[in-house]
C-alpha cells in the first residue's frame, strides 16, 4: 500500500496535475500552485518509503529460515534494489526536511525568498528523479518475488 501511494502519488503529481497547473504560469513562487503540490508531495513520499524499508526490514527478520532455499542471484539482485530504495530515501529525505525547510520558513529567513524559483525547480527535479528510483525498486521488487 505504502508503494501504491508513493509511486501512485508522485505519477499523478509531478506527471499530470503539475505541467497542467504550471502551463500559464511563468514564475514560480512560495504561493505557487508548484509548491503547494511539492508541500504535500514530500512528506507523503518519504513517510511511504520510511513504512517500505521498516516493512522491509521487518520481513527479512521474520522469514530468515524460509530465504535458505532461495535461486542464485537472488541476493544480487537485492542488494541492486537496496541501492535505488536507498537513494530514493535519502534523495526524499532531502526533499523533505532540506529544500522544503527553506521555503516554508520564508517569514524567519526573508532572504532565501530570492531562492524560491530555484528551490522549486530543483524540487521538482529532485522528486522525478525519486519517482524514477522508487520505479526500479519496486520492478526490482517485482522481480525478485518470482525466486
Amino acid at each position: 500500500m505504502a508503494a501504491v501511494i508513493a509511486v501512485g502519488s508522485s505519477v499523478f503529481s509531478l506527471l499530470i496535475y503539475l505541467p497542467a497547473a504550471e502551463k500559464n504560469v511563468k514564475e514560480r513562487d512560495e504561493n505557487s500552485l508548484s509548491y503547494k503540490i511539492l508541500d504535500h508531495l514530500a512528506p507523503t513520499v518519504f513517510a511511504s518509503l520510511l513504512i517500505l524499508v521498516g516493512t522491509g526490514i521487518y520481513f527479512l527478520l521474520v522469514n530468515y529460515t524460509a530465504q535458505t532455499g532461495l535461486k542464485p542471484g537472488y541476493y544480487n539482485l537485492f542488494g541492486i534494489k537496496m541501492v535505488f530504495v536507498a537513494g530514493a530515501f535519502f534523495v526524499s529525505m532531502y526533499l523533505t526536511f532540506s529544500l522544503r525547510i527553506q521555503i516554508s520558513d520564508l517569514d524567519l529567513n526573508p532572504k532565501n525568498k530570492a531562492l524560491v524559483p530555484a528551490t522549486l525547480k530543483k524540487m521538482i527535479s529532485l522528486s522525478r528523479m525519486t519517482l524514477a528510483l522508487m520505479a526500479i525498486a519496486l520492478f526490482l521488487g517485482i522481480w525478485l518475488a518470482r525466486y
